[in-house]
């Protein structure tokens, strides 16, 4: 967790600049929702020695491995959350890179790095990874010493480790599966494995200028100012939102802002409801829309008023009977509307994702 209270005994130059610091921080450590799979800038080949596997809180499907031990092998080292739909979608992908070539010498490594702390838990680490038919070993990175031994930022972010363990590729992002594949073979080549017959994946197509990522918790939430309600939102507070107008939808637009309705309970990461009456409303421009949620909770699932369903929603009604991620609409093409869930006591929000 980012730590932005003002430093005591600092220049106000100098707190201005950490506090610029800790925002870049926090805006880059997250998932790729709104870059959709895009070569970001700063995406380059990493020729340098690949750090090891340290402070992991444990392994699944595997007993613990060292880096060192998977010298000659082409490793992938892969970091992601469960509740990441861009994690997620790239699943099928390396799912089937591992069933390839895993016979020819490489080794997939998921390293689970968690944004919030209900991704912590083992237990709903295993369960996602078997919901996803994960085949190749994982590591729990809980206190992130990996990721910031990687130096990473991102979710889903992909390095490519030869086999004399130096780090030769990474790509940051969904896409990209012919490059990553073709930058296997090549290692595989230099490690002089023979090679399988080359993947038949179709590149990913992304919708163009949708609504980013929406953060409910305050933490990041306040930073990205995504709270639309004038009553505002404060860590710790149990506020009733008052009912909002169409005109105030309107004006708040699909940029990524939010409405609360009703009584909710504000955290650092999530909103909560607490009163029967509570509602959330997001105007979004989108084919897809996901929800980062928990209960036990019930949410009836609107679309601009009327009953919807979704891949995760049965009789308009999505079942949030664990903390994960749901997918609540999916509409025949990208479009400006609007979602509104109408939720039970004890709905946690966290973000609202899309594609």
């Amino acid at each position: 967790m980012v730590d932005t209270r003002r430093p005591r005994g600092l220049t106000i130059a100098l707190v201005a600049a950490v506090a610029a610091v800790l925002f870049a921080v926090a805006f880059a450590a997250t998932r790729l929702s709104g870059l959709q799979g895009r070569v970001l800038p700063n995406q380059r080949t990493d020729a340098r020695q690949a750090p090891g596997f340290t402070g992991i809180d444990g392994w699944v499907n595997s007993e613990p491995l060292a880096l060192e031990g998977l010298r000659g092998k082409v490793v992938l080292v892969d970091f992601w959350t469960f509740s990441c739909v861009n994690c997620v979608r790239t699943f099928p992908f390396l799912r089937d890179l591992y069933q390839r070539y895993h016979p020819a010498g490489l080794e997939i490594v998921g390293v689970h790095a968690p944004e919030f702390d209900f991704e912590r838990d083992e237990a709903n680490v295993a369960a996602a990874i078997e919901r996803h038919d994960l085949p190749y070993p994982v590591a729990l990175d809980n206190q992130m010493t990996t990721w910031r031994a990687y130096r990473n930022l991102y979710w889903p972010h992909v390095y490519l480790i030869d086999a004399e363990g130096t780090i030769r590729f990474d790509h940051i992002g969904e896409g990209g599966e012919h490059e990553i594949e073709q930058q296997v073979r090549s290692l595989l080549v230099e490690a002089g494995a023979d090679l399988p017959a080359r993947l038949d994946n179709a590149e990913p197509t992304f919708t163009p200028h949708i609504t980013p990522e929406v953060y409910a918790g305050f933490e990041r939430g306040n930073a990205q100012r995504s709270l639309a309600n004038a009553e505002g939102w404060a860590p710790g507070n149990i506020t009733t939102y008052e009912r909002v107008s169409p005109g105030d939808i309107e004006r708040a637009g699909t940029g990524g802002r939010f409405f609360l309705e009703g009584t909710w309970r504000i955290t650092d990461e999530y909103v909560e409801a607490v009163g029967s009456d509570a509602r959330v409303l997001l105007p979004f421009y989108a084919r897809d829309v996901f929800v980062v949620a928990g209960g036990p909770a019930r949410a009836a699932v609107l679309l601009d008023d009327a009953p919807a369903d979704g891949p995760g929603v049965v009789g308009g009604i999505a079942e949030v009977d664990r903390d994960d991620l749901f997918h609540v609409l999916r509409l025949d093409e990208p479009s400006e509307r609007v979602l509104t869930l109408e939720v039970t006591e004890g709905f946690r929000l966290f973000t609202f994702t899309f594609g």
